[in-house]
C-alpha cells in the first residue's frame, strides 16, 4: 500500500512559503476552515482538517453516493427503499416510473459482487481508501511533533494524542467493514510502502487499549500543559483549532469513554474477560449530553432544483425516483396502530423522522405508510390501493412541484426532508459525535448481558425507556435546527406544509407513555434474545440514516433487528406472466477491498484474497 505523506507535507509547505507577510500567514491559518499551511505551525491546522474528514464531512456528494441505487449500504441494510414510484401522466394515467429498478427489492442478492458494487469507485468500498487517504494529516502530525522539542512540543502534544485518537475511531470502523486491515504497519510513511493485515481481534484489542492510555495521558499530563500560564497562547489556538469541543478536555474525556464503551460492547462477544475492566472505568464518565452540531451556518431551506435549473440538491433530495422512504422493517416499529399518527400509541419521533401524508388538508390528520421489501407488493398496493389518495397531484421529480402538492400528494412516507438535508447551497447536514440516545442503548447491552461483572435487567429496562426520551429530544432538536425561512423556486411553503415537515415535539406525557411501551416490551420478553431484538429496534430507529455504518456493525454482530425478506424480480416480473420471485435476507457480511489493493499491495493482498 503506498503512502503519500511525505508528498503531501512538501507541497504544503511549499505552499506556506510562497506567503511573504508573516501576519497575513497568521491571520488565515487562525481560521479554521482555510488551510495555507505556514512552516511554524502546521500541527494546529492539521488537526481541524483531521476533524472535518471522515467525522464533520457530511456533504450532498457523499450522501448521494452513500445512499444511491445498486447496493449501497443503507439500501442493504433496509434503513432506506424507494418503490418503483408511481406517477401521474399527462393524460391523466398512473404508471411506474421508472421502470423496475433501484433501491431496494431490485438488489442484486444472488449475486454478491453487484451487491455491494463491482467496482472500486462504489462509495461503500472506498471507505477503505479513505482510511488511509484522509487520515494523511495524522501522519503529519506526528511527524511534526517528533521534531519539536522540550517545552515546544509539549505545546502541540495535545495534537499528536487526539489525532492517534481520532484515527483509531476510523480504524475500527474500517475493520467493522472489511475484517483484516493493514493497521500496525499502514502511518510507516515511505519506510513502509506495502502494509500487511491485521487480524481484526488484535486490532480492536490494541485500539482500546490506547483509548483507555490517552485518556490517562489527557487527563493528567497533557491538561497540566495546556492549564499553565506560560502556555496561554498555546491553549487559545487549541481552544481555536478545535472544531469539535472547543478546547474542552473534559469533553474529549467524556468522548474517548463513550467509543471505549462501544468498543468494547462490541469486543464483548469475543472476550468478555478482556473487556470488563475498559468497561468498569468508562461508565463512570459518559457524556452529559448530545456531542452534535451543524457543519455550517444555515440559510434557507431549497426545494428541488436551485439556481440555473441544472444543479440537484443532492441527497436524499435528488430526483423523485430517488426519494428514500421510510421500509417496513422501521415502519412497523414505531406506527404500531392504524395508518394514522396517534400520539402515545405511535412513536413520537416518526412526525420528524418520517413525513406524514394528510388526505384531509390538515396536519392533525396524517397517516404513514411502510416500504415492503416484497416488490410486486408494493406496485399494487400503490397503483391499486393509493391511487385516489394522490389528491390528483402530479407525482413527478421534487423540483417539479411545490411544498404543499408535495405533502398533499405523497402518501408513502420518505424521510422528512427539513430533518435531513434540504439546506442552502453546500451547507453541511446535522452532525454527531455522541448522542445520549445511542449511550442508554449500548448501557442496556451491558446490564443486559453483565458486561461489567453485574447483570440487571430491570436496570437496561431503564436504559431502553430512557434511550426514547433522549432520542425524541434529539431529532426534534436536528429537526429545529432547519431554516426557518422557507424558499422554493416555485412558491413559498404553506402553513400547511410547515406544520407537517416542522412538526412541534410533543408533551414529556406523550413521550414518556411511549417510552413506558417500548419498556415493557422489553420485559414481556421472555429470552435475552428477545431483549436484544428490542434494544437493536431502538438503535436502528435513533441512529437511522445518520449511521449507516454503525448500525452494519450491529446488525453484523448481533443478527438483529430481524430484517425483512427481500424479492427478487424478473425483468417481467410486472405485466408478464413469469414473477421468478425469491425471497431473500441480508446475507453478506463485509464488503470487499478496492481493486487498488490486488494493484498497489499486491503480495500483502495475496494474503487475505481468500477472504475476499
Amino acid at each position: 500500500m503506498k503512502k503519500i505523506y511525505y508528498i503531501v507535507v512538501s507541497v504544503i509547505l511549499l505552499g506556506g512559503a510562497m506567503v511573504s507577510c508573516a501576519d497575513e500567514l497568521d491571520k488565515l491559518w487562525d481560521d479554521p476552515n482555510k488551510y495555507p499551511t505556514p512552516p511554524a505551525d502546521v500541527v494546529s491546522g492539521l488537526f481541524s482538517k483531521l476533524e472535518q474528514t471522515r467525522f464533520f464531512r457530511k456533504d450532498y456528494g457523499e450522501w448521494y453516493y452513500m445512499y444511491n441505487s445498486s447496493g449501497g449500504m443503507p439500501a442493504l441494510i433496509q434503513l432506506m427503499a424507494a418503490p418503483n414510484t408511481l406517477v401521474k401522466e399527462s393524460d391523466g394515467s398512473f404508471s411506474v416510473n421508472p421502470s423496475p429498478i433501484t433501491h431496494f427489492a431490485s438488489m442484486n442478492y444472488g449475486e454478491p459482487t453487484l451487491a455491494i458494487g463491482a467496482t472500486g469507485s462504489r462509495e461503500d468500498r472506498m471507505q477503505f481508501s479513505y482510511f488511509y487517504n484522509n487520515m494523511n494529516p495524522f501522519s503529519e502530525i506526528h511527524d511534526a511533533v517528533s521534531k519539536y522539542e522540550g517545552a515546544e512540543q509539549e505545546r502541540v502534544l495535545v495534537y499528536d494524542v487526539l489525532a492517534t485518537f481520532l484515527k483509531d475511531i476510523v480504524a475500527l470502523r474500517t475493520v467493522d467493514l472489511f475484517n483484516k486491515i493493514p493497521y500496525t504497519d499502514a502511518f510507516g510513511g515511505t519506510s513502509n510502502l506495502f502494509a500487511s493485515y491485521d487480524d481484526p481481534e488484535t486490532i480492536y484489542r490494541t485500539v482500546i487499549q490506547e483509548y483507555a492510555d490517552i485518556y490517562k495521558e489527557l487527563e493528567t499530563t497533557i491538561w497540566k500543559i495546556l492549564i499553565a500560564e506560560e502556555n496561554q497562547d498555546a491553549r487559545k489556538k487549541f481552544n481555536k483549532q478545535d472544531l469539535f469541543f472547543h478546547g474542552d478536555i473534559g469533553k474529549w474525556l467524556q468522548y474517548i469513554n463513550f467509543q471505549i464503551l462501544r468498543s468494547c460492547v462490541r469486543m464483548s462477544g469475543v472476550d468478555k474477560g478482556f473487556v470488563e475492566p475498559f468497561l468498569t472505568e468508562a461508565i463512570t464518565n459518559l457524556p452529559k449530553e448530545d456531542f452534535t452540531f451543524l457543519g455550517k451556518d444555515d440559510h434557507h431551506a431549497w426545494w428541488g432544483y436551485h439556481g440555473d435549473g441544472i444543479t440537484y440538491r443532492r441527497g436524499i433530495m435528488d430526483p423523485w425516483g430517488s426519494t428514500f422512504m421510510i421500509p417496513d422493517v422501521m415502519m412497523r416499529r414505531m406506527n404500531r396502530g392504524s395508518i394514522k399518527y396517534e400520539p402515545g400509541t405511535d412513536d413520537p419521533r416518526l412526525p420528524v423522522i418520517g413525513m406524514g401524508y394528510t388526505p384531509t388538508g390538515s396536519a392533525t390528520d396524517l397517516e404513514f405508510y411502510g416500504t415492503s421489501g416484497n416488490y410486486v407488493r408494493n406496485y399494487h398496493d400503490m397503483v391499486a390501493g393509493k391511487q385516489n389518495a394522490y389528491n390528483g397531484n402530479a407525482l413527478v421529480k421534487l423540483a417539479d412541484g411545490t411544498p404543499e402538492a408535495f405533502v398533499r400528494g405523497t402518501p408513502w412516507t420518505m424521510y422528512n426532508p427539513l430533518t435531513y438535508v434540504l439546506t442552502d447551497g453546500d451547507t453541511q447536514t446535522q452532525f454527531n459525535l455522541a448522542t445520549l440516545a445511542e449511550i442508554d442503548l449500548l448501557l442496556a447491552e451491558v446490564y443486559l448481558y453483565g458486561l461489567t461483572g453485574t447483570k440487571d435487567e430491570t436496570k437496561a429496562a431503564e436504559y431502553i425507556a430512557a434511550s426514547v426520551g433522549h432520542s425524541v429530544s434529539y431529532w426534534y432538536a436536528v429537526n429545529n435546527s432547519s431554516p426557518d425561512i422557507y424558499i422554493t423556486d416555485r412558491a413559498e411553503y404553506s402553513d400547511l406544509a410547515k406544520e407537517i415537515l416542522k412538526p412541534q415535539k410533543p408533551a414529556a406525557a406523550i413521550i414518556e407513555q411511549y417510552a413506558n411501551i417500548v419498556k415493557t416490551e422489553f420485559n414481556n420478553q421472555f429470552t435475552t434474545e428477545g431483549k436484544l431484538e428490542i434494544i437493536m429496534q431502538q438503535k436502528y430507529i435513533h441512529l437511522n440514516l445518520h449511521d449507516p455504518y454503525e448500525l452494519f456493525a450491529e446488525l453484523r454482530r448481533t443478527r438483529h433487528p430481524k430484517l425483512e425478506p427481500i424479492t427478487s424480480y424478473s425483468s417481467d416480473a410486472i405485466g408478464g406472466t413469469a414473477h421468478a420471485l425469491e425471497n431473500k435476507t441480508m446475507t453478506f457480511e463485509r464488503f470487499r477491498y478496492p481493486e487498488t489493493e490486488a494493484a498497489l499491495n499486491g503480495e500483502e493482498y495475496a494474503k487475505v484474497a481468500a477472504d475476499d
